[in-house]
């Protein structure tokens, strides 16, 4: 596919009608700036997958050149898929903060080898990479250091918002910089491309500021141990729960890959401030008064393998939970994360420990700006046209009619979807031709060799088990002696072991009944023959793997 060279095009390869994923392309006559890589991830329907990466085989394909990839801020949605893009693309000239290009940095040691540059820039930098030029705005997320971009090309400025609130009073005193985006919006801004994920919610989103309150409140009515959660990206709440428990005597103990990776990072580029001496190793907490120990962990979105929901399995090999603990959820749910968020929730009771979550105290305010701050946000660029970014597609549509209440022309908001591509031409926004956008699946040390065939064969393998045929055939595929029939997932064998042996038998009859064949043949037999039975004797349609073995 050609693009128009007459424009300024947009293809959008995620992060539109979905939490997470986040990348879009910005071209211009054969070049590209990409904003954004990010991850998303698996939820109970991606059987045994690690991460799900945007599909940019439509970027392979067409070949633009890349000229520079931004990354407005360091959480895994935005981040998490540029190692593997660089797998395909190596040598890429990233730009961003200081924070996320460090965050970065320890990401790619999990990837040697990797060919990139990484540039820092600041707020308020522009800097020309031919034929763009970016101009980079601070915006107030839930983790530092987070930057909108303006990328100014020769058919007009195309603003991306990336994650972004109105926080007036922020952890670090680093507000997003409304004037700078009104002078923007002065010099004219002919596209906003512009986060959505709140867009459905009403008002303004509290200060992270009111959280630390919340904490201290919580942490001195904790009668024993103190285990918080959150995301290991989210700097600002993990500096407000190390102040309130160090007043109180607390040991700081990070929990969690991420965590412990993360938070030292923070520290040393200066983010995050802790002493060496209020932090104790998690072999350690055993030794001190449970009073006087703050677990901070990964696991807020009740992951399997993750260090909160090892404790509320009572399977963690330091941290078992008694009366009187207290877990503090400081962290919203992913949408799709909710059912396993609960089961992690109800072990936990179990154990003993008492709950704190945002329905209950304001142990969490979320990143993302509410509808009014939306407008404002609107209100203050003015831009020619809009198109809603990430979010899940109601987000989308509640901010498209966001948009044309504060001015925008209704014509000229476009809600998209993974595969779109707009066009800014002479000042008009188009929707231009899509292309094929689907998924990329992580699965161990595989990248891409896992489509939805594989995950409907593990969903039948999840749901309704396998049944194994191993059948003796002599030259010319003839059955020789009985089948045997093996089951994994299909019935409890001690009880209904006599179904294998029925199983056996109607099949031996069906494939005898073909007499001299071929494998092909047989094998088709074997797969009908046993769908049959197991149909009309469970109403089940295991997976039925044949094994013919000729003699």
């Amino acid at each position: 596919m050609t693009l128009p060279t007459d424009a300024a095009v947009v293809s959008f390869y995620g992060g539109l009608g979905e939490i997470g994923a986040n990348m879009c392309a910005i071209e211009v006559d054969g070049r590209a700036v990409l904003v954004d890589v990010g991850v998303t991830f698996p939820d109970a329907e991606h059987h045994g997958i690690d991460l799900i990466l945007p599909d940019w085989s439509d970027l392979l394909e067409r070949g633009p050149e890349v000229v520079a990839v931004v990354l407005t801020h360091g959480h895994e949605d935005h981040i998490g898929a540029l190692p593997f893009l660089l797998r395909d693309l190596p040598g890429l000239r990233v730009y961003s903060s200081k924070l996320t290009l460090g965050l970065l940095e320890a990401k790619l040691t999990e990837h040697p080898g990797t060919d990139v540059t990484m540039i820092e820039v600041e707020p308020g930098e522009k800097l020309s990479v031919d034929p763009f030029e970016l101009e980079f705005v601070q915006v107030t997320h839930s983790i530092p250091d987070c930057l909108a971009v303006a990328v100014h090309t020769p058919h007009g400025t195309i603003l991306h918002s990336g994650d972004f609130r109105l926080d007036q009073t922020p952890i670090d005193g680093r507000v997003t910089d409304l004037p700078h985006l009104a002078q923007l919006g002065d010099h004219g801004v002919d596209l906003l491309l512009v986060d959505s994920t709140n867009a459905d919610v009403p008002g303004f989103v509290p200060s992270e500021m009111t959280v630390g309150t919340s904490l201290q409140k919580v942490f001195e009515q904790a009668e024993g141990r103190v285990v918080m959660t959150t995301f290991a990206s989210h700097v600002h709440r993990v500096q407000q729960a190390i102040d309130a428990a160090t007043a109180l005597g607390r040991k700081i103990c990070f929990v969690g890959r991420s965590m412990v990776r993360n938070m030292p990072i923070a520290r040393d580029l200066g983010y995050l401030r802790y002493d060496d001496a209020d932090i104790i190793d998690i072999a350690e907490t055993s030794g001190y008064d449970p009073r006087r120990v703050l677990v901070i962990c990964t696991g807020s979105q009740g992951e399997p393998y993750a260090a909160l929901s090892l404790m509320a399995a009572g399977a963690h090999r330091h941290v078992k939970l008694v009366e009187g603990d207290t877990v503090v959820m400081a962290s919203s749910q992913i949408p799709g994360n909710e059912a396993a968020i609960s089961r992690a929730i109800n072990g936990l009771v179990r154990q003993g420990a008492r709950v704190v979550h945002r329905r209950e105290e304001a142990v969490h305010v979320s990143g993302h700006a509410a509808a009014e701050e939306l407008k404002f946000f609107h209100n203050i660029i003015r831009p020619s046209s809009v198109v809603p970014v990430h979010g899940e597609y109601r987000h989308l549509v509640a901010h498209a009619q966001l948009a044309v209440a504060t001015g925008t022309a209704p014509d000229q908001v476009i809600v998209c979807s993974d595969g779109d591509r707009v066009v800014l031409r002479d000042g008009r926004l188009t929707k231009g031709e899509g292309f094929n956008s689907g998924r990329t699946f992580v699965d161990g040390l595989g990248v891409g060799d896992v489509g939805s065939a594989v995950l409907r064969d593990r969903g039948r393998l999840s749901s309704e088990g396998v049944c194994i045929a191993v059948l003796r055939l002599d030259s010319k595929a003839r059955l020789d002696g009985d089948p045997q029939i093996l089951q994994q997932g299909l019935i409890y064998e001690a009880e209904h072991a006599h179904l294998l042996t029925e199983a056996a038998q109607s099949l031996g009859e069906d494939v005898r009944a073909l007499g001299a064949s071929s494998e092909d043949v047989v094998r088709r037999t074997v797969y009908e023959s046993l769908s049959r039975f197991w149909r009309e004797q469970l109403g089940r349609k295991p997976v039925v793997v044949p094994v013919l073995m000729e003699i």
